[in-house]
């Protein structure tokens, strides 16, 4: 995001404020940094907030959408229709360690105000991401994870950490949700309950279409051509096989919707076309939705897919089957999308003579690749690559 795509964003979800205050209205004055090995240089000057938070972030090699979910995370700043000068003094949690009186933040006020505040959460991002051996929690490693502060008396339970950005976010907030915190959302669970990781994941896929939490690209790509993996939720027939998609950026979306075998059925899972969630947002807690359950509905799915090999769908299967071009099935290839009354699916190709799709199939079950049954499928598939 650049600075006008950062001000928009402000101008969207801020719109209830209207002092002098709000982020959308904000003008800081920045002072120049000089390179460190963590962030570039960044001039000094009068800015816009918007622009501020968008030329830091960048100097640090920082996704701006990090920062942006991290003040609305720790302070609620982008939706606060009260800001104040005062509210800005620990907005992003920078130098607010959990060391007061019963685990409360315990804020340094030299580093406070929102420009210290900023450039500060910038380069600690990027200080876990360079030196990820000074800190507790590294990728590829599985960590025993408080539930709250040590305090509470709640104890540890054990969480492999993927990659780096996961572990960054344990590194600055060092807890893990437990099942009655994820049930609880945007409440409370109970006594053990932590909800710093837990409002950031559901924040990010409200504001950015996902966290693309569970997604690792453990399928092997070569150009056109793409692996189909191994796995219970496989059909033994076509296991380890590999496919050919009319393009690359297809293929890279086949491989993405691969990763996702195994996940469960989330109804209303993956919003706008982002990774696996709780279906909080387009489901609203109906079947299983909202539950501390991660995964995809089958037009999550198919949109996930597609949005991975940068093409753009409905929101629901109705509008997925109503969308793209229809092409006879006499020409259907892989990446394009099979419809039935109510369900969406991902074409693989013919294997072996036979036809064989990747989807999420219903409560209960699980994302899965499996043959093409024939009853009530769409006399045509729906084509959205190009």
């Amino acid at each position: 995001m650049n600075g006008g795509q950062v001000q928009a964003f402000a101008d969207q979800v801020g719109a209830a404020c209207t002092g002098a205050w709000c982020l959308r209205n904000l003008v800081v004055d920045v002072p120049a940094y000089s390179a460190t090995r963590y962030c570039t240089a960044v001039p000094g000057g009068r800015l816009a907030a918007s622009e501020a938070l968008a030329r830091i972030s960048a100097a640090c090699g920082i996704n701006p959408q990090v920062m942006l979910t991290t003040l609305q995370k720790e302070s609620g700043l982008l939706t606060r229709s009260d800001a104040t000068q005062a509210s800005w003094a620990a907005a992003w949690g920078w130098h607010c360690p959990d060391t007061g009186p019963g685990g409360t933040a315990n804020c340094d006020p030299q580093y406070a105000g929102f420009v210290n505040q900023l450039y500060g959460m910038a380069s600690q991002w990027s200080r876990y991401r360079l030196d990820p051996g000074k800190y507790n929690y590294q990728a590829g490693r599985v960590e025993q994870i408080m539930w709250n502060v040590a305090e509470s008396g709640c104890g540890a339970a054990p969480v492999f950490i993927r990659n780096q950005a996961t572990a960054s976010l344990y590194n600055y907030t060092p807890y893990q949700p437990n099942a009655a915190a994820l049930a609880a959302y945007p409440g409370e669970g109970d006594r053990c309950s932590a909800y710093g990781n837990r409002n950031f994941f559901v924040l990010f896929g409200k504001y950015f279409g996902g966290t693309g939490a569970s997604i690792a690209p453990t399928t092997a790509v070569t150009g056109t051509s793409v692996s189909i993996p191994v796995g219970a939720a496989v059909d033994p027939a076509v296991a380890g096989k590999q496919i050919v998609a009319p393009n690359a950026n297809v293929a890279k979306g086949l491989a993405a919707g691969f990763a996702a075998v195994g996940l469960p059925y989330v109804w209303g899972g993956g919003t706008n076309g982002g990774g696996p969630d709780q279906g909080c947002e387009r489901a609203g807690g109906d079947k299983n939705s909202c539950k501390g359950i991660v995964g995809f509905d089958c037009s999550g799915l198919t949109g996930y897919v597609l949005r991975q090999a940068g093409f753009v769908t409905g929101t629901d299967s109705s509008s997925q089957r109503a969308g793209g071009q229809s092409i006879p099935w006499s020409q259907a290839q892989p990446g394009d999308m099979i419809g039935y009354p109510g369900h969406v699916a991902i074409f693989l190709g013919w294997i072996d003579g036979n036809p064989y799709l990747l989807e999420a199939p219903g409560v209960g079950k699980q994302v899965q690749i499996r043959s093409v049954h024939t009853g009530n499928i769409d006399p045509v598939v729906h084509r959205y690559w190009r």
